[in-house]
Order: structure tokens, then sequence, then C-alpha cells
């Protein structure tokens, strides 16, 4: 039980020790809290792409909690059979099916199998609970109401699979504001948007942000700058390369910069992942990176 003195806490925990009944997907969580800052009493979490774990988001995690947020990277099950299941169905509402049974374990599809104590929904409550119960005075209780999410009060945001979550969570809950990170949910055989994306949903549009590299090797920007339309996110796309905070109150963002690694899809990797993300030589995001980020969470 550390003291609640100036300083940024992490916890790494494993979700089968928040609840026993979680047996997969058993990489850990990563949590954060600065408490050298001023608590915004708001929760941001962060959900990683196809088979990617907490681990590797560390860096906007931490900017998240440098800001004030009490950030977590959330473990789920993020496995490739979304995509095997439904980016090339003959429905287009197969993609929301899927993220459905992820996001809370109800039976959608024959396409996915995800029970109700792995869902997203459930790994969190189990998360905040223990989070909660051990450390008391952090704060961690307000994100709970009556067993559930204090939805209102979360930045839901994520990369790639876990960007398309964001944004299909945010239409079925209110929450403070979505981010998504690389990410489209386009069936190939239909070149069409999935069902869901077009859909009226819980969240008003201009709380909606997307961030995506031109360049992306798996998800043509073509088709994603299509689906924003769609969806009626604020435009025109702003470059961050060469322009800075508030890119013209737009919230779709782009970068065409380079990645700091170059092997497997680093343009598509770029925006989010600790390794891909350009640095300084401190190891922290360079400076249009980090204006981003910041932009994204509090503009």
């Amino acid at each position: 039980m550390p003291s609640d003195t100036a300083k940024l806490f992490e916890y790494i925990i494993t979700p089968s020790n928040t609840n026993p009944n979680i047996l997969t997907f058993n990489n850990p969580h990563e949590v954060f809290i600065d408490t050298r800052t001023t608590l915004k009493n708001k929760l941001f979490l962060f959900l990683p792409g196809t088979t990617g774990t907490p681990y590797y988001y560390k860096l906007i995690l931490k900017k998240a909690a440098s800001l004030g947020f009490h950030a977590i990277g959330l473990m789920y099950p993020n496995g490739s059979d979304l995509y095997t299941s439904s980016s090339t169905s003959s429905s287009l509402d197969e993609f929301g099916k899927c993220r459905q049974e992820i996001f809370d374990g109800s039976d959608q599809t024959t396409g996915i199998n995800v029970d109700v104590d792995n869902s997203i929904k459930s790994r969190l409550i189990h998360l905040l609970s223990l989070l909660d119960a051990q450390y008391p005075k952090q704060g961690w209780s307000q994100f709970l109401i009556n067993n559930d999410i204090s939805w209102i009060n979360c930045i839901i945001a994520g990369h790639s699979q876990g960007g398309g979550h964001a944004f299909f969570i945010a239409k079925q809950q209110q929450v403070d504001r979505a981010i998504s990170f690389s990410s489209i949910d386009w069936n190939s055989s239909l070149s069409r948007s999935a069902s869901w994306v077009t859909q009226a949903g819980a969240t008003p549009i201009n709380k909606f942000y997307s961030f995506n590299g031109i360049k992306d090797q798996i998800f043509s920007y073509a088709n994603v700058q299509t689906q924003l339309v769609q969806m009626g996110i604020q435009g025109p796309a702003i470059s961050i390369d060469n322009n800075t905070p508030p890119y013209n109150n737009s919230h779709t963002l782009t970068t065409n910069a380079t990645a700091a690694v170059s092997v497997l899809f680093p343009d598509h990797n770029i925006t989010s992942l600790d390794s891909y993300v350009p640095k300084d030589f401190s190891g922290n995001a360079i400076p249009s990176f980090d204006n981003a980020w910041e932009y994204l969470l509090t503009q």
C-alpha cells in the first residue's frame, strides 16, 4: 500500500488476479496515476491493437497520466478472429456483432467466442474494483457506478483493433471522448464500411477524434478517409508534421513522419506503439507527436 505522496505510480496487474475466471489473454494490464499533477477525475482507457499488450503502449499512457488522467492500458481478447470473421463476411453487420461480444460478452456470433468474464467491460470493472480496494485514496471508485462503468467520465482510446473498439463502445455508451489510432472497419469483399460505422450513437460525434498514418500498410488511408467522412467526424484532415495545435480545430489528424522502427507495418504502428513512435534522445515522443497526443486528449 503506497503512500499517496506526489509521484508517478505504475501498477502491473495480471487480469486473472482480478478475476480467476480469466484464463486467456492474460498479459498484464498497465495502470498509471501521476499524483504530481492535479487530477482531472477522468479515466483514460486504452485498448491495444490485435495481439498487442498494454506493455507496448506505455508512452501514451504516461502522457495521459502526466495530464492528470487516471490511465489504464487494458488487456482484452484481441485475437485476429474479429477480422477473419468480419472483413470478408457477406454481412456488413458482422463487425458490429464481433465488437459487441468482445465488449460485453453477449453471444452475438459464432465468428468469435468471448464470455462475460473475459469481455472488455467485465475486465475493466474487476480491475477498477481491485485498484479501489488496494489504493482507496487514489479515486478509482469514481469510475464505478452500480457495478458498471461510469462511462461519461471515460476517455476511451485504442490502436488498430483497439481503436475500432473505442469508436464502437462510444456508439453504445456516452463517453467523455473517443480516440481512434490507425483503425477502420472495412469489408473488403463488399468495399463498404461496417454497418455500425454510420449508425447513430450515444456519444455526440463532436467527441470523436482520429489519428492515422498516411502510408498505413494495414488499412488503406483512402478507405479510412471515406469512413471518417461517413461518420461525420470533424475535418478536414490536418498533418501534425507541419502544423501545431489546435490544427484548425480538426478532429482528424495525420502523419507522414518516419517511424522509429522500419519493420512490421511501421506506418500503421507509428501513431501510438512505443517502438515505432518517433522519439528524442531522451526516449520521449518528439514534440509533434507529444503535442498531438495532448490535443487529442484535452482539446
